[in-house]
């Protein structure tokens, strides 16, 4: 039996473990109704199974109608299943699945626990998972495969371990062959669990293995053979065309997770020296771990890490060296106390889980592009081993561990540094403000809108799905999307929506930057984990139609004179519009001053203000003498940004002016730099 300090501390944390339960499942029912991505890919990864439901294939050529995520189609099919039957594909329903099968997920660690030890077992078990979900990067219930992949590992696990039988075993192969058509990463899992079953019965591990391997390589021929051969190239060619970085599986994924999650490596350390007491290999990965935590408090200076941005204590940086020192200490202090053997009664077979969980998140993290769900096989199989190691240690078969408090104070410790603040992981009044804004601009638009990051959005709107923005980036490899610059040139669509920190090729000079959306916070719209994107620009098709801002005034300088327009002084401007292309410009003309030794004003005619917001497009060149202003009679009211760029390149700013609304105005340019240029062009007053 546990000493009383031992159980009393092991309490707290199944309270804290409960916490993080109800915390998870709030946020997944908070947020599994907002009708927009809460990370990049999920829209992407729902408008596969759009394509099903249109009687359209997945793989198939690469094009701007669409290009496949690199996965299996599990997923999307289930989602298109599901919406023949409820008569609608949304995000919710795509998140509604992830959330069940997490559920299932903690349901099977739950039962783990129980029958290998107690009901304890089992609920600190569902507490580190659910503890576990911001660390995993907050994708138990996203649009995204990964929950039901896990579910299915699980499943799989569950069966070929307590049934014992040969049906059991098949069982298990078909389940594991289901998880690989989900999410390819399930086939890591698979030579681990044979080797368990040929040890306890060869028969049963060599029809788990007939089942595994002869269900999903049925499975890959009928759907590549469906396909024309696209099927493999995307889920096998496509992955070789990503880079593998060995560094991070030798060294830097072991660090993070040491870091990360620091309980989730040194507590199986633990028990492993007790349960395999060949000396070597515990003290080699003391030596490899310690020499990670080493050479990460020896670059504290490292550029903001996404896999740290959710810790609360980064800030200043020392601090994440503290979790996983004081674990270490409390752990090594519990094995000073207690040398001799301990005799666990865990089976090893969580312990080969555990390390297959453990080489799948190593793989993954490795490859590239890799984000935080790739730690959710490792989480899934260390909390399985965890309580069952817990229960080891403090209450060791044979006589009576000294200072057993000593371990759930280090579970303690890691759960109170997985803290995260849930209203960081949920869409609020401002995300919702956003989405109005977008609709709203997206309205205006007369035809189809490509929106390459959104394109479930897309399909709700026009009817049609497109590719994704990571699709993109994917068949680079191939010599990319060749037909979407011509759609571009031809305006297939009306208008594009560009993502920050996302580019379209061929995008200029077929359109241009119509709009910079004005949300209401700089994290609106936001996605909450992942690619920390969101809808920056609405570009348009160009359109050399010539267009007014006022009675008498031209917006876009398309005319053979600037009407409405004056040079009131100096020799910077000219009295006609520039027919020089520069990029990001609308229509063939605009404004643009003379860069040699020369000054000036250009000027509008007086005009009423009818909107609050004056936005144009601007390129300027020089020492930041050359801007746009705003008068209201004699008086500078408000000026436009100063930009000093290098080469000329329009970009969309903005003014508020809604504290002049309904008054007269007069626009000036200024160029106030003899050599440097200013160019404008497409103002345009809105709401």
């Amino acid at each position: 039996m546990p000493s009383k300090s031992a159980r009393r501390l092991l309490d707290v944390a199944l309270v804290l473990g409960v916490t993080y339960l109800v915390a998870f499942l709030g946020v997944a029912l908070w947020r599994a109704p907002f009708p927009f991505e809460l990370e990049w890919m999920e829209g992407g990864m729902v408008s596969h199974a759009a394509r099903l439901l249109d009687g359209q294939p997945i793989y198939a050529a690469p094009s701007a109608d669409f290009v496949p995520f690199f996965y299996t189609p599990g997923y999307p099919a289930v989602l298109a299943l599901l919406a023949k039957v409820t008569g609608a594909l949304s995000l919710a329903l795509a998140r509604a699945v992830s959330i069940a099968a997490t559920g299932w997920t903690l349901f099977l660690l739950f039962r783990i626990g129980q029958r290998e030890a107690d009901w304890r077992a089992g609920l600190l078990s569902v507490g580190l998972y659910a503890a576990l979900f911001r660390t995993n990067g907050a994708f138990y219930d996203l649009a995204r495969p990964d929950a039901l992949f896990i579910a299915l590992v699980a499943s799989a696990v569950y069966v070929a371990f307590y049934r014992a039988t040969l049906l059991g075993a098949i069982g298990a192969g078909l389940i594991f062959a289901a998880g690989f058509l989900t999410k390819q990463t399930t086939s890591v899992f698979v030579p681990a669990t044979a080797l368990y079953l040929l040890w306890r019965d060869w028969r049963h591990g060599a029809a788990f293995l007939v089942a595994a391997f002869g269900a999903a390589a049925g499975g890959v021929a009928a759907l590549d053979a469906a396909h024309d051969g696209w099927f493999w190239t995307f889920i096998f060619e496509g992955h070789q065309g990503h880079l593998f970085y060995w560094k991070n599986i030798l060294l830097e994924y072991w660090r993070d997770v040491l870091f990360l999650a620091p309980l989730v490596l040194l507590l199986p350390l633990l028990w492993f020296g007790y349960k395999v007491p060949i000396v070597s290999l515990s003290v080699g990965l003391a030596a490899w771990w310690t020499y990670a935590f080493v050479f990460r408090a020896r670059t504290l200076d490292y550029v903001p890490h996404m896999y740290y941005r959710e810790l609360f204590y980064e800030d200043p940086r020392w601090q994440i060296l503290v979790p996983p020192a004081l674990i270490a200490a409390l752990l090594l202090a519990y094995r000073a106390l207690n040398p001799g053997p301990r005799r666990p009664r865990t089976h090893a077979f969580w312990l080969l889980m555990f390390v297959a969980g453990a080489g799948s998140s190593g793989l993954n993290h490795s490859t590239q592009w890799a984000y935080s769900n790739c730690f959710m096989p490792l989480s899934l199989f260390a909390a399985a081993l965890i309580p069952l190691a817990v229960r080891d240690l403090i209450a060791p078969a044979a006589g009576r561990a000294r200072a057993a408090w000593l371990v759930p104070a280090a579970v303690i410790v890691q759960l109170v540094a997985w803290y995260y603040p849930v209203r960081d992981q949920v869409p609020g009044e401002a995300d919702e403000r956003a989405l109005a804004t977008l609709d709203a601009a997206l309205a205006d638009v007369d035809g189809k809108v490509f929106i390459p990051a959104h394109p479930l959005y897309a399909w709700h709107r026009d009817g049609a799905v497109h590719v994704h923005q990571m699709g993109i980036q994917d068949v680079a490899f191939m010599g990319g999307l060749k037909d979407l610059p011509g759609r571009l040139r031809r305006h297939e669509w009306a208008a594009v929506v560009v993502d920050q920190h996302n580019r379209v090729p061929g995008l200029e000079p077929s359109y241009y930057v119509a709009e910079r959306f004005a949300f209401p916070t700089p994290d609106a719209l936001r996605t909450k984990t992942g690619f920390l994107v969101r809808p920056d620009t609405l570009w348009r098709a160009q359109d050399p139609t010539p267009r007014a801002l006022a009675p008498g005034l031209s917006a876009n300088f398309e005319g053979p004179t600037l009407e409405g327009w004056s040079v009131a002084e100096g020799e910077a401007f000219e009295a006609r519009p520039s027919r020089r292309r520069l990029p990001g410009q609308q229509g063939q003309q605009l404004v643009l001053s003379r860069p040699a030794a020369a000054k000036g004003v250009l000027r509008s005619i007086p005009f009423r203000l009818e909107k609050p917001r004056l936005t144009w497009l601007q390129a300027a060149r020089g020492i930041g003498r050359a801007y746009l202003q705003v008068k209201v009679g004699d008086e500078v009211v408000a000026r436009g940004p100063r930009l000093r760029q290098r080469r000329l390149h329009l970009q969309r700013v903005d003014l508020d002016l809604s504290a002049w609304v309904g008054r007269d105005v007069v626009i000036e340019l200024l160029d106030g730099d003899e050599r440097g240029e200013l160019a404008i062009d497409d103002l345009r007053l809105t709401d």
